[in-house]
């Protein structure tokens, strides 16, 4: 269970607004993510198809267009902090990714197949939920 969702949560100084934009984020990664390993995935199969390419990229589009708007809506209640400087660095590494991914050729390249970006961003997002925890005083 989510350790964040099970506390009694005082609004004081916006904690709710700041607890929601972190919960939203949250939600929006673990939709986005997996559906870009699935695209990246798809386009390292050399059985692949057009179809299935452009399927597996729309899935990721689609989640990344909601992504977006939870990280804006992060950053807009986080302000200049550097719980809001880490949660960009993870967004924007992970979309630096995304691109590579985009632009390689199919099949994609070995050494872009092997990348785990789940992995690359553990422990920074281990990090970020600790930060926030400690802002909270949670």
């Amino acid at each position: 269970m989510n350790s964040l969702l099970t506390v009694n949560l005082v609004n004081r100084n916006g904690q709710a607004k700041l607890l929601a934009a972190y919960q939203e984020l949250r939600e929006r990664l673990a939709e986005w993510l997996p559906a870009e390993v699935e695209y990246a995935e798809i386009k390292s199969r050399r059985s692949s198809t057009r179809e299935k390419i452009e399927k597996g990229k729309s899935d990721a589009v689609n989640k990344l267009a909601w992504a977006i708007g939870a990280a804006a809506d992060f950053q807009s209640a986080w302000g200049d902090s550097e719980v809001s400087d880490l949660a960009g660095a993870i967004f924007y590494h992970v979309v630096d990714w995304c691109d590579e991914i985009e632009e390689a050729p199919f099949p994609l390249p070995a050494d872009l197949k092997r990348r785990d970006i789940l992995e690359e961003i553990s422990e920074a997002s281990t990090d970020l939920h600790l930060m926030i925890c400690e802002e909270l005083s949670m």
